[in-house]
């Protein structure tokens, strides 16, 4: 698998944004899933349906207000004082000229038209709604996620709009960046379980390619495999977890995907036919760990040899590369103690952890 460095320094600058380094997890209140509990497929979904639809609604022009609490960048020595984070451009502005609030899944699909935002709960969620660069949100326009093939219509560098290239669809598409493809799946995720009783409504040319008029599975058989190729490739981030806890402090309702992403496979990948048990299992036993003893990182994957990986220090900084042993193991005793993340890709997933080197310490 080709080693994206875009993706890398995104990785690593979301870890070290935590408040806690240490800690990367979203806080749900105790009991928020609980009548989740115990489900799985479609009774899965509309139990967190049931949970996560009831909110507060805002006004949908005061959402750029908002966006100072979700979507403000941690200062630079850039900019000291922070910028506007924005998913469809590299621009960087801390002021909103030049920006729109756009709906990451398109209004259209749920049959609300500009203007008619504050109608219903569901054209002003925060959930969906972010600051988008004003050309890239036009482009957009109500297509379907996709991948974009060759000679694309729109591109500024992070997202593109075209031809599909993806199996399964061929109309045109929207493609993100790399670093924030599993925010729109998750984001997605979230809308169709959020309005889960807008299914016999959906509506649009973008909608008809991703969506069907059903509560379950609600996404098409491509898009399924497109939006949790993109769900486990780009785990969720620190940018994705304060995000979700800011919104909830507004909106009183959360995102179940960022907060336990394997909710996803139960509802649509590889857990189907298990019910979940409230936890946030590792998918395919797939996991990474320090040996403090032997100076060595061990990978626990299906075939750790096909693995390869990349070591990072505190600064960003590759300390080291390759690929584990035929067991599985990465000797980094040649590292000096301290903190470092590694990243690790294997058969199609990609996976970063952090490690305190040369301390008693195994997270």
């Amino acid at each position: 698998m080709p080693i994206d460095m875009t993706y890398i320094r995104h990785t690593f600058l979301s870890l070290l944004l935590l408040v806690n380094f240490l800690c990367l997890q979203a806080q749900p209140s105790p009991g928020y899933y609980n009548k989740a509990v115990g489900k799985k497929q479609g009774e899965l979904k509309t139990a967190l349906h049931v949970i996560i639809n009831p909110h507060a609604a805002i006004e949908y022009y005061s959402s750029s207000t908002y966006f100072r609490s979700t979507d403000w960048h941690p200062k630079t020595d850039s900019y000291p004082n922070g910028y506007f984070w924005d998913m469809y451009s590299n621009n960087k502005t801390t002021s909103w000229s030049g920006l729109n609030r756009e709906h990451n899944m398109p209004k259209s699909w749920f049959g609300i038209a500009s203007g008619e935002e504050n109608s219903e709960p569901i054209g002003t969620d925060l959930h969906n709604l972010y600051p988008s660069e004003r050309n890239a949100n036009s482009a957009k326009s109500n297509y379907a996620l996709g991948i974009v093939g060759a000679n694309p219509s729109f591109t500024n560098g992070v997202v593109k709009v075209g031809k599909s290239a993806y199996p399964g669809y061929s109309g045109t598409v929207f493609e993100p960046a790399n670093e924030y493809k599993g925010d729109f799946a998750r984001c997605y995720m979230y809308m169709v379980t959020c309005y889960e009783d807008y299914a016999t409504r959906w509506t649009s040319t973008g909608t008809s390619s991703m969506l069907g008029n059903n509560t379950y599975p609600t996404f098409k058989p491509y898009a399924i495999n497109l939006l949790m190729e993109w769900h486990r490739n780009d785990p969720v981030s620190s940018k994705e977890i304060n995000r979700n806890n800011a919104v909830h402090e507004i909106q009183k309702n959360r995102n179940p995907f960022i907060d336990f992403p394997v909710l996803a496979e139960y509802i649509w990948g590889e857990y189907q036919d298990e019910k979940w048990d409230g936890t946030n299992r590792e998918v395919g036993n797939f996991y990474v760990s320090y040996k403090q003893s032997e100076q060595k990182l061990f990978i626990n994957a299906a075939d750790p040899a096909e693995a390869s990986f990349i070591i990072f220090n505190t600064t960003g900084i590759r300390i080291q590369a390759g690929k584990p042993d035929a067991s599985g193991f990465i000797d980094v005793s040649s590292l000096p103690k301290g903190l470092y993340v590694a990243v690790i890709y294997t058969k199609g997933k990609r996976h970063a952890e952090k490690f305190l080197h040369g301390e008693s310490y195994n997270w």
